[in-house]
C-alpha cells in the first residue's frame, strides 16, 4: 500500500468515526431526527423543541455534528451524511415501531381467541341449561366486552402504523 492509500484510508476512518461518534449521543440523534424534519432550524428552534436543553449543551452538541449539519444564514441543515444519518434513524424507528405493532398485533390475536373461546364455551351451556335465562345477559354482556375489545386492539394497532 503507497503513502496516499494510507492517508486516504485514515481519513475515511476519522470519517467514519465522527459520524458514529456524532450519533452515539442521544441529544445529537434528537437534534439530527428535529432538523431533518423541519429542514432548517435555527439555534432557538432546536433549542425550544429538544427536551430540556441549555444553549451551552445546545452549542457543545452542534459542534459535535460539524460532519452531520451545516449552518447557513443562521440556519442548520442537514448535510449529505447528515441526511443519509437521518434516513437511518427513521429506519431504525420504523422498524422498531413495527416490533412493536407485531408484539401488540399478537397480544390482541390471543386476547381474542381467549375472548372467543370463553365465549363459544359459555353460550352452549346456556343453551344446554335453557331454564337458566339468568345466563342470557350474562352471554350478551360477555359478547359485547369480547367485541369492545377487539375494537380497541384493532385500532390502536391501526394507529400504530
Amino acid at each position: 500500500m503507497n503513502s496516499q492509500e494510507k492517508v486516504g484510508k485514515d481519513n475515511s476512518d476519522t470519517n467514519e468515526d465522527a459520524v458514529f461518534k456524532s450519533l452515539s449521543h442521544e441529544i445529537r440523534r434528537d437534534i439530527i431526527r428535529y432538523i431533518g424534519n423541519k429542514k432548517d432550524s435555527t439555534f432557538t428552534d432546536i433549542k425550544n423543541n429538544i427536551m430540556t436543553i441549555d444553549s451551552p449543551t445546545l452549542s457543545y452538541h452542534l459542534k459535535s455534528l460539524n460532519t452531520l449539519i451545516i449552518q447557513k444564514e443562521s440556519k442548520y441543515h442537514l448535510s449529505e451524511i447528515g441526511k443519509a444519518s437521518f434516513n437511518l434513524l427513521e429506519k431504525i424507528d420504523q422498524s422498531e415501531r413495527i416490533q412493536k405493532g407485531k408484539k401488540r398485533f399478537l397480544d390482541a390475536y390471543f386476547t381474542t381467541v381467549i375472548c372467543w373461546i370463553s365465549a363459544s364455551t359459555i353460550i352452549p351451556l346456556v343453551y344446554l341449561y335453557g331454564p337458566l335465562e339468568f345466563l342470557i345477559p350474562i352471554v350478551q354482556i360477555i359478547i359485547t366486552i369480547i367485541s369492545s375489545i377487539n375494537y380497541v386492539i384493532i385500532w390502536k394497532l391501526r394507529k400504530l402504523f
